[in-house]
């Protein structure tokens, strides 16, 4: 007869009982629920219940131990498993057994309807956020006064204490999103005039946008407004193109210590985090509010000569940070970390360029 167990299909002898399954499927009778047709089959009726052909079940396995696993079916079926001696308890997420506050396979916390109300979910979720000593801000805090520690410790493999490099990146590309237009700056936002007249691909640019016009049958005024609009929200969403470029970049100046690509990425993620708030929110924010204050005393300056400005000092700090980064994760000397960082400062402005370029194309098919 045809079974259907966890939603699979599986044959079996005719008469077979749920005693007698759960022994061909090699189970522990102590450590299994059973479901049948989505009702609960207790353990003392399975030597008495006979399945039959065409039979629905779910059949939990409980296991415990750091690999041990449970497939899913509903809380029924997990409430009916064999009770546990004492405080005990079953995890949850796991099915383990569990005697304390937190469950020793998955790490697990146990709950109590407390944990749902209103002022236990928001402190917990903000405390995460706003606690000094929080995984986000112990990883900030190391991000921008320890460079290539984080990287370090990750490809070591004591990641848990710190956010994993990804999660990093996201929240400083969701503060970057954010907060970039409240500085007054451009950022890496390029408007398409730049991109038609400012850049090396300039030439190209401008062709591609005559092409698109015409085809469009719009004026170069209306596709530019379109234009702009777009890359606004695509510039800050698309940062993370420079990240496989930041490490492309590592892999060739570091190309004698024979790492995975991989490990290259970690620091890039790094590096691209700390670019975005350090440089991008941070420096050029305070440089705004700078000129605010001197604007209100009569003292103005052309934005293109604070960019002139503020750009030498910008690669400065990417070549400082670069320099320590490569000390602490590569374990460089002095001289090859300082000629690497300084190398790869100079190659910046070009990741920045083959990011716009990556935009520009973006932004004129969607506009």
């Amino acid at each position: 007869m045809l079974l259907h167990i966890n939603g699979e299909q599986h044959d079996f002898p005719d008469g077979l009982t749920v005693a007698a399954l759960v022994a061909q499927l090699g189970m522990k009778p102590d450590r299994v629920a059973v479901e049948l047709n989505l009702e609960i089959v207790p353990r003392a009726q399975w030597e008495s219940t006979t399945l039959k052909e065409g039979d629905k079940l779910e059949v939990v396995h409980f296991v415990g131990g750091g690999g041990g696993r449970v497939e899913l079916v509903s809380q029924d079926a997990r409430e009916a498993a064999v009770a546990l001696p004492g405080n005990a308890r079953h995890c949850p997420t796991c099915g383990a057994a569990v005697e304390g506050k937190f469950c020793g396979a998955c790490g697990e916390k146990k709950s109590d309807r407390h944990d749902l109300s209103l002022s236990h979910f928001f402190s917990h979720a903000l405390g995460e956020f706003f606690h000094f000593d929080s995984r986000i801000f112990r990883s900030f805090r190391l991000l921008v006064t320890r460079p290539g520690f984080l990287a370090a410790e990750y490809v070591r493999g004591c990641r848990k204490p710190y956010l994993h490099p990804f999660q990093l990146f996201f929240v400083a590309n969701l503060l970057y999103f954010f907060l970039q237009p409240l500085t007054g700056w451009t950022g890496l936002r390029t408007p398409l005039y730049i991109h038609m007249h400012m850049l090396p691909y300039s030439k190209l640019a401008s062709h591609l946008v005559e092409q698109r016009i015409l085809a469009k049958g719009i004026t170069l005024q209306q596709f530019s407004a379109s234009f702009n609009h777009i890359i606004d929200g695509q510039a800050r969403t698309l940062v993370v193109v420079m990240v496989p470029l930041s490490a492309l970049l590592f892999a060739l100046v570091q190309w004698r210590k024979k790492r995975y690509f991989g490990e290259h990425l970690v620091l890039a993620l790094h590096f691209i985090a700390f670019w975005l708030v350090a440089i991008f929110i941070v420096m050029y924010g305070s440089g705004s509010v700078i000129l605010r204050l001197l604007a209100h005393w009569g003292i103005h300056f052309p934005d293109y000569k604070v960019d002139a400005f503020l750009f030498p000092i910008t690669r400065a700090v990417q070549g400082i940070y670069l320099y320590f980064a490569f000390r602490a994760f590569y374990r460089d000397s002095f001289l090859a970390a300082l000629l690497k960082a300084a190398l790869v400062a100079y190659l910046a402005v070009y990741i920045v360029q083959l990011y716009r370029f990556v935009l520009f194309f973006t932004a004129l098919y969607t506009s």
